[in-house]
């Protein structure tokens, strides 16, 4: 084990625990990169911590992306509660990601459509509240002309979907 080291980009060594599973085969090569390294630079003691969890109780490449990736947006107080048991974390979003594929099978179709429809309606609210932002009396005549263009883009397909639902 003296001889063999593994560098990060910056050239400091990962912790042994984390080494010693990517060597006895239980840690992934790519989850040691993409997952460990990077959180090792950033918060050793959180590594650790993880590793220690994944030597009990291993994780797939997936489920340790996905932890990963949740753990970056997470606040101090979320991420010492996802270390404490990274296997429940993921259990709990793996029964939350079911509950909403079923919630859209249940719905079907109209369910997916009404949430659409929905979210069509509160962007053209987003850009409603934004519009004096890009369109003022000494704005781009170009931009003018594009932005007109796309409004009246959207206005067209709302006429073809409205002239589609109307008996």
């Amino acid at each position: 084990m003296d001889n063999i080291r593994w560098d990060n980009v910056n050239g400091n060594t990962l912790p042994e625990n984390i080494l010693k599973a990517v060597i006895s085969g239980t840690l992934s090569t790519w989850s040691a990169s993409r997952v460990m390294a990077p959180l090792a630079r950033a918060n050793i003691k959180d590594a650790q911590k993880l590793m220690a969890h994944l030597e009990n109780e291993p994780l797939s490449t997936r489920e340790l992306a996905h932890f990963y990736e949740h753990y970056q947006k997470s606040n101090r107080s979320v991420r010492d509660r996802m270390l404490e048991n990274p296997f429940l974390f993921i259990k709990v979003q793996n029964e939350r990601i079911q509950s909403e594929q079923a919630k859209e099978i249940h719905d079907g179709p109209e369910g997916k459509w009404f949430k659409d429809i929905k979210m069509v309606y509160a962007v053209l609210g987003r850009l409603l509240k934004t519009v004096s932002h890009v369109h003022y009396p000494k704005s781009d005549p170009f931009k003018k002309q594009t932005l007109k263009a796309w409004v009246n883009k959207v206005e067209n397909q709302a006429a073809k979907l409205k002239k589609e639902i109307e008996p």
